[in-house]
C-alpha cells in the first residue's frame, strides 16, 4: 500500500495534472472512460452501459476494475464493489476503495461538482454513455452526501479536496477534522517532499 491515494473525478480541472506523474507518487483511482486515455491502478464504473463496455473491451481481465455486482459479466475479471456503497456513484465508490485500502492521505482531484457556465463539466462529455457537452450541469447533491458519508466513516485517514474549481468545496465536507481543501501548489509540495 502506498502512502498517497489519488482519486480522480472527470471534471476538467484535473487536466492540468498528469496521471503518469501521479502514479510515481502513489496509487491512482479513476472512473469510467479514463480507462481509454490513462492507465490507472484501480478503475471504478457503476453505470451498467459503461461497466459493460469496459468488461467487453477485455480491460477487466488485465487491470483492477470494480463495478456493481449486478453489472459483472461472468469471467470478465471485474470485481464487485462493496455493498455498503451500492447506490453510490463511481467517484464516491473510488474514494471508498481508497479509504478501505488504508491510504493515510487521500486526494480528490477533478471532483469539480460545478462548472463556469452551468453546462456539463466532464472531460468525456459527448462520448458514448456520457451527456452532450451542451447539456446542463448534473445536480451534485448526491455526490456531496456520498462523499460526506465516506469521509465520516474513515476518521483515521486525511482527505484533501485539491484545486477545487472556482474554489467550491461543499460546506458539509468542511465539518470534518480529517478533511481540508488544498491549493495545487500545496498539493505539489506535499507529494513531492
Amino acid at each position: 500500500m502506498t502512502e498517497f491515494a489519488f482519486v480522480l473525478g472527470n471534471g476538467r480541472s484535473r487536466l492540468i495534472l498528469s496521471v503518469k506523474d501521479l502514479k510515481k507518487r502513489g496509487t491512482v483511482y479513476g472512473c469510467n472512460r479514463i480507462y481509454e486515455t490513462d492507465e490507472v491502478d484501480v478503475l471504478v464504473s457503476t453505470d451498467l452501459p459503461m461497466a459493460k463496455e469496459i468488461q467487453e473491451s477485455g480491460y477487466s481481465k488485465l487491470h483492477s476494475h470494480y463495478t456493481r455486482e449486478a453489472n459483472i459479466i461472468t469471467h470478465s475479471g471485474a470485481k464487485a464493489l462493496d455493498k455498503r456503497w451500492a447506490g453510490y456513484s463511481s467517484g464516491p465508490n473510488a474514494l471508498a476503495l481508497a479509504a478501505k485500502a488504508n491510504h493515510p492521505y487521500i486526494f480528490m482531484l477533478g471532483m469539480d461538482l460545478i462548472s463556469e457556465d452551468n453546462k456539463i463539466n466532464n472531460i468525456y462529455a459527448g462520448t458514448q454513455h456520457y451527456k452532450d457537452i451542451n447539456d446542463i450541469l448534473t445536480p451534485y447533491t448526491n455526490w456531496i452526501n456520498q462523499i460526506q458519508q465516506i469521509i465520516g466513516e474513515f476518521p483515521n485517514q486525511r482527505f484533501y479536496h485539491v484545486h477545487a474549481l472556482l474554489n467550491f468545496t461543499p460546506e458539509p465536507w468542511k465539518q470534518f477534522v480529517n478533511f481540508e481543501t488544498q491549493s495545487l501548489l500545496a498539493f505539489k509540495d506535499m507529494i513531492n517532499n
